[in-house]
């Protein structure tokens, strides 16, 4: 089933009070980067946009590969409707992406990040690509909030993850990592940083991510094909302890890699992407054979 942006009608606004609309930017849309008959289909994470991906798409295609960067649905510029979504819509667009692909090229590489790796582990076990890169790969959060999201969602269906987390927006690394990632933002608007702060979320949001990761931790033992999993050893939203977890259950061969990064491993700014990007390219020749 594809999806189409009359699916969901009317749904609830998680930004009633920003001043500005997010991610308006066209590099946070779909991109297809044409090549030879190979290609790779990558995932991004949560809350992403195929922004993330496009420095490994890149890279890729530098060596010939047809890459496309999907944007899920409800993210990007349609996060107003991500509230309204759910995980299956998410795989739906990434098993629709990569069988469309299928069609007209051969090997096909799937490439996930964080939820992203979560979606890529169920659309894999499905449609068996010739090969799969997890990066960062989200399957579960720790502690005993994240267990009772299901009963949570009930109790508190809405928080202000700003607020809860104390984030104090004169940080100079949050403001960097927004502007990078919204240029449209103005941080020096006094309404705007009001807004973020008061930021509203709906924890079924939450709810979604955590039933994507436990899906995909359920679908890597029908994984068969070559997989290569790197993970960051400064990562605190996916632990490393946990990808080697979930390692264990793949049934295709797997090339681990762990390097001195954080979560934001697959950003071209990132210390340790020179890493990820050779790491990247050695395994898609691998897949070429």
């Amino acid at each position: 089933m594809s999806y189409t942006a009359g699916r969901v009608s009317d749904p609830p606004s998680p930004y009633p009070m920003l001043p500005f609309t997010p991610f308006t930017a066209p590099e946070h849309q779909d991109f297809t980067l044409p090549g030879e008959r190979p290609a790779a289909l990558l995932v991004h994470g949560y809350p992403g946009t195929p922004y993330e991906m496009r420095p490994l798409a890149e890279a890729l295609n530098e060596r010939g590969w047809t890459c496309r960067g999907i944007l899920l649905p409800g993210f990007g510029p349609q996060i107003e409707t991500l509230p309204a979504r759910r995980w299956t819509e998410w795989l739906e667009a990434v098993i629709d992406a990569l069988a469309s692909l299928r069609a007209d090229h051969a090997p096909l590489l799937l490439i996930g990040h964080s939820m992203g790796g979560a979606l890529a582990l169920s659309a894999a076990a499905r449609l068996r690509p010739d090969g799969l890169i997890l990066l960062a790969p989200f399957w579960r959060n720790r502690g005993p909030l994240w267990a009772a999201l299901p009963l949570l969602k009930h109790l508190f269906p809405r928080v202000q993850p700003f607020r809860v987390m104390k984030t104090e927006m004169d940080d100079p690394k949050l403001r960097a990592m927004i502007q990078d990632f919204l240029p449209e933002v103005d941080l020096n608007d006094p309404q705007t940083i009001a807004a973020i702060r008061d930021f509203v979320v709906p924890v079924s949001m939450f709810n979604e991510l955590r039933k994507a990761g436990v899906a995909g931790y359920r679908a890597a033992p029908k994984v068969t094909c070559p997989i290569l999993v790197i993970q960051g050893s400064q990562d605190v939203t996916v632990h490393p302890e946990d990808t080697r977890r979930l390692a264990q259950r793949l049934a295709g061969a797997v090339r681990r890699l762990e390097v001195r990064a954080a979560h934001e491993l697959v950003f071209a700014d990132s210390p340790a992407f020179p890493e990820v990007r050779q790491a990247v390219l050695q395994f898609a020749d691998t897949v070429l054979g």
